[in-house]
Formats: C-alpha cells, sequence, structure tokens
C-alpha cells in the first residue's frame, strides 16, 4: 500500500480517497498522506472533490481518541497553519470549520492550536449542522468533557444558545438514553457540573485599580497602609480596608470597616464588592477624611471666591531643611533647586521653560499630593481658569491656568531647563497638563500643536510611544507620564464601566471615534457597525462614541485624545 502510496502516478483524488478511510491504520499516518498530497502541487487549501473537506479539516479530527493520535494531529495541524492553511474555511456539507471538527471530535491539543492561531476570536462561531449551535453546544452534545473546558477557558460563551432556544448545557444528551455505560454517565455528571457553573453570572469586582500609583503615594503621604485603625471624619474609628477608584464616584476613595454599626453598607455599593465587613460597619470617604487616630484629617486649600482678588499672598515658609515623606524618586540638578523657597504668589515665573505666567496660587490640592502652583499663563495655552475638578484655586481667564509642581517652574531670568524640555507630556492626572510646540521658544517660530495624522495605517492604531529626551526632567508622586487615551483603558461611558477597543476613525462619521466594550449588555453593537467591524466583543455590549461621551479619572476624554489625533470632534452624531 506504501509503495502504491508513494507512486508517482498516484493522483491527488485518489490520495484523498485514502484520507477519507476511518481506521486506525489511515488516521495514524496522517503525515504521510498529507505529505504526498502536497508533493503533488495541491494548494495548502485544496478541497476534497467528495466530501469539500480540507486537508486542514482532516488533520483536525484526525487524533479522534480509539482512532487517531492526539500529538500527530496537533503537529500536522501548527504545520499546514504555517504554511497558509485558512482555519475559517467551512466544508460545504457540513458548515463545519477546523476548530468545529476538532471540539466534535474532543481533540484538545488540536483545539488549543486553532484558538491561538486565531486569538480565539472564532471560538463562539456557529454552525447551521447543528441548529447554529457553537463549538461548545457541538462538544457539549458529544460529551467532549475535555473540549468544553478548553473552550470555557478561552472564554467560550455558555449563555450562547442556538436556534432552538437551547444553551450548551442544555445539549448535553440525557444519561437514560446512552448505553448502559457507566462512564457517559460520570461524563454527563462532569460536564453538567461545568456548564452550570460556567452559566452563573460571574460576581461583580471593583473597577481595575488604574490610580494604583496615586493611591499609594496618598496612603505613603498619610503614613497609612491597609489594615491600619483610621479616624474618619474626626469622629468615627474603624480599618482601613480599602483605599483606590470607586464606581459611584470621581477621585480617590478610602473604605473603612468600622469598629461599631454606624456605618452605611457592607463593604458594597452598587452591586460592587470592594471589601468585606459586617452589615453597616462599612463606611466609603474621600480620602483627605481619613487621618490616623489623634490626628485631624488633611485640610483643604481654601477655595477663591470669585468676588475676592486672584491673587493669594501667603506667608513665606522656611523650607529648606524639609524632606518629603514620601520617596518620590526625583532626582535633583545641579542649581535646580535654587531660591525654590522663595518662591511667592504673585511672581513671574516660566512653566518648564515654555510658557511664562503669574504664581496665581501654592499650596495643597484635591487632584494630588504635596505642594502644587497655580500659574496664569501670559497666552491661552493652559487647560483651565483656576479650577479642577469642579474645586477652585484661582481666578483667571479659561485655558489660562496650569497646575505645576516647584520641579516645573523657575523664576523668570533662571534657565533651570533646556530648550528641548516642553509642557508636551502631562504633568499629573491630565487636568493640569500643557501641550505646546517644542520648538516655540525659537525666535521666528510659529505658535502650533504637533499633529497626528487621523487616518493612520491599521498597523498605527496602538498608541505610538514617543522617545524620551534624556534631559527631561523627573516627574511628582502620582504624574503619569504620557497620559492619553490609550486602547484597554477602563473608562465610564452613559453611566457605565467599561474597556476601549478601538480609538480611531470611522465609516459612518468624521473625527475621531472610541469604541468602547461595556461590562453590562447596554451597548448597541459586537464592535460592528454597518458590517464594518472595529473591534470584537459580545453582542449588545459594543458601543462607538465620541471621546467626550467618555470620561477617564474623571476627565473628558476629549481632553485626552483632541491633541493626540490633532482633530477637535466633529458636530455631534448619534452613538453607534
Amino acid at each position: 500500500c506504501r509503495s502504491i502510496l508513494e507512486n508517482p502516478n498516484t493522483t491527488v483524488p485518489e490520495i484523498f480517497s485514502v484520507l477519507r478511510q476511518w481506521t486506525p491504520q489511515t488516521q495514524q499516518n496522517l503525515d504521510l498522506l498529507i505529505d504526498e498530497i502536497l508533493k503533488r502541487g495541491a494548494h495548502i487549501n485544496d478541497r476534497d472533490g467528495l466530501t469539500d473537506m480540507t486537508l486542514l479539516h482532516y488533520a483536525s479530527k484526525s487524533g479522534a481518541a480509539g482512532i487517531g493520535d492526539a500529538d500527530l494531529a496537533c503537529r500536522m495541524v501548527t504545520m499546514l497553519l504555517a504554511q497558509g492553511a485558512d482555519p475559517n474555511i467551512r466544508c460545504r456539507w457540513t458548515n463545519m470549520t477546523a476548530l468545529h471538527y476538532a471540539a466534535y471530535f474532543d481533540v484538545v491539543p488540536v483545539i488549543k492550536v486553532l484558538l491561538k492561531h486565531t486569538k480565539a476570536l472564532d471560538i463562539d462561531s456557529v454552525c447551521s449542522e447543528f441548529d447554529n449551535g457553537s463549538s461548545l453546544h457541538i462538544a457539549a452534545s458529544n460529551l467532549a468533557y475535555e473540549a468544553v473546558r478548553v473552550l470555557l477557558q478561552n472564554g467560550a460563551d455558555a449563555l450562547l444558545k442556538d436556534d432552538q432556544g437551547r444553551t450548551a448545557l442544555e445539549c448535553i444528551p440525557d444519561p437514560s438514553n446512552l448505553d448502559s455505560d457507566p462512564e457517559m454517565a460520570k461524563i454527563v455528571v462532569k460536564l453538567r457540573k461545568t456548564l452550570q457553573e460556567a452559566c452563573q453570572p460571574a460576581p461583580k469586582q471593583p473597577p481595575p485599580n488604574y490610580d494604583l500609583v496615586q493611591s499609594k503615594v496618598t496612603l505613603q503621604s498619610l503614613g497609612l497602609t491597609l489594615g491600619d485603625k483610621v479616624m474618619v471624619g474626626g469622629l468615627k474609628i474603624g480599618t482601613l480596608r480599602y483605599c483606590g477608584p470607586a464606581e459611584f464616584a470621581a477621585g480617590i476613595w478610602a473604605g473603612i470597616e468600622l469598629d461599631e454599626a454606624g456605618g452605611k453598607n457592607d463593604g458594597s455599593i452598587g452591586g460592587i464588592s470592594y471589601f468585606q465587613c459586617p452589615k453597616n460597619h462599612g463606611i466609603f470617604a474621600p480620602i483627605s477624611k481619613i487621618a490616623k487616630p489623634g490626628s485631624a484629617p488633611r485640610p483643604r486649600s481654601p477655595a477663591v471666591s470669585p468676588h475676592k482678588s486672584p491673587v493669594q499672598r501667603a506667608g513665606s515658609v522656611d523650607v529648606s531643611n524639609i524632606k518629603a515623606r514620601v520617596d518620590t524618586g526625583l532626582k535633583t540638578k545641579t542649581g535646580s533647586i535654587s531660591n525654590l523657597a522663595e518662591m511667592e504668589v504673585g511672581e513671574r515665573v516660566i512653566v518648564a521653560g515654555q510658557r511664562k505666567g503669574t504664581i496665581r496660587f501654592a499650596g495643597n490640592t484635591q487632584f494630588a499630593p504635596g505642594t502644587w502652583y497655580g500659574i496664569e499663563l501670559d497666552r491661552p495655552a493652559g487647560k483651565n481658569d483656576g479650577s479642577v475638578n469642579g474645586h477652585r484655586y484661582f481666578t483667571c481667564k479659561a485655558k489660562h491656568g496650569v497646575f505645576a509642581p516647584l520641579s516645573r517652574i523657575q523664576k523668570l531670568g533662571d534657565r533651570r531647563f533646556s530648550s528641548s524640555e516642553s509642557l508636551d507630556d502631562p504633568i499629573s492626572w491630565g487636568a493640569v497638563s500643557e501641550r505646546v510646540d517644542k520648538h516655540h521658544s525659537g525666535v521666528n517660530s510659529t505658535p502650533g500643536r504637533a499633529r497626528t495624522p487621523i487616518k493612520r495605517p491599521k498597523s498605527m492604531i496602538q498608541t505610538p510611544t514617543r522617545p524620551v529626551s534624556s534631559q527631561s526632567i523627573s516627574r511628582t508622586p502620582g504624574s503619569i507620564n504620557d497620559f492619553k487615551l490609550e486602547v484597554g483603558m477602563s473608562v465610564f461611558c452613559n453611566n457605565e464601566l467599561g474597556t476601549v477597543r478601538y480609538i480611531g476613525p470611522a465609516e459612518f462619521g468624521e473625527g475621531v471615534w472610541v469604541g468602547v466594550e461595556l461590562r453590562t449588555a447596554k451597548g448597541k453593537n459586537d464592535g460592528s457597525v454597518h458590517d464594518k467591524r472595529y473591534f470584537t466583543c459580545r453582542q449588545d455590549h459594543g458601543l462607538l462614541v465620541r471621546p467626550s461621551k467618555i470620561t477617564v479619572r474623571g476627565i473628558n476624554g476629549a481632553k485626552l485624545i483632541t491633541d493626540y489625533y490633532g482633530s477637535k470632534e466633529s458636530s455631534p452624531m448619534e452613538d453607534k
């Protein structure tokens, strides 16, 4: 038989006829058969004229237990994919893909290879031969327990229903209809348990702690760690259990388990559990409201009344011998901190060597720890009017205000910064950043902003990185270098928590659009609009919106994307 197979006169259709034979002798010599077919010039995606199956289809099912060799099948599938075999091709007779065949015959190594190759994007693809059920339905109906486990581990939707309204759990055969094989009954029990657990709604988790660094620095500045005894509002005593962002409000929040039942919850708000404690022992408070027992909470910086003079005079304080309570990692430069203690409200300064202005505020702020200076710029190159997140620190014209730490300002006339440094990077929390042309300091330069074209190659959809200057200055605690909206960030959209999956142009409207995958089914699509796919997610979990419709850390998305993509938002359009 082997000599006939290797005979050059044996044709490809004749070898396919051998490949169809469902016997161990054939399936365990799969590599020889496929090699002979390819030697004769067959294309990697050629189909069997009788079954309409490709070589990848045959290889995917050949590892069935008791017939073939799963390891051999895995090696052949890997080889075929490497040579360009298409895993999305369907057999016209059965409408099955290679993944469907592997799930049907419970060939787990092949399933893993296929899912890795396709990045599991096709894991929920349906097959009309099985009432438009997915690979999970197919595996469950054939008691392919290991296949079901692998599919679930890679994100298969256990709640997906076929045309008969059945989930994969409901496709498991009734044991009474099976042969009196005790092993089959055991598999049915294991399958039902596995799929029942997968069908249970996952418990809500706290939102991603994207302010982790800020939270840690804030706690360190207070001399606190999780588990310490704290005083809330100067009245209640409890144990600090949580510190970080919360879904119910912007900013950094502390979760405290009170010693007595004088709280409002059990560590959960809005169905999200931030920590656990007995009922009515939990309470949440802004980080500024907690302190060690026996000390007072941190005082807020007094807001400036619009009826008062915007210039706030503060008494000079000798800070020459004061060291930071938190190791910020800042490295001093020779002569760079001279006369810092002499900075006073009303003095003329240069911010990061780029923009001139006047100090209007000096002190603590709510948006970040440490001492910050509010500067009224001479030109509209700022980001605010002296207020951040609704809290006013001083008053100036719109876009004339900016906040900066001591490390980024200098007295007018000093040269602490090189000409290559700019405000191009945000200073802290995005709300206090500036973006200017790096060459504006030239005599004949024209003010402008560095632009990035909206229409970019798909390979450039990921957020580009910029080289960091060797002379770049150190950052203050909690600062975020190059803080811009990026794919993968957690955001609030329509009062729902979601994850950014796409940033860029769209065919249905001008300007920049943001694709968001919501945590709940309150979206409008699965990442595609008008048959154009921008990203992939579950049905009714996707939404494409304008940047202004989302917020990150309390910052409007338009502020984080306008300068980055070099385009203002066009006229508002309906979310897609």
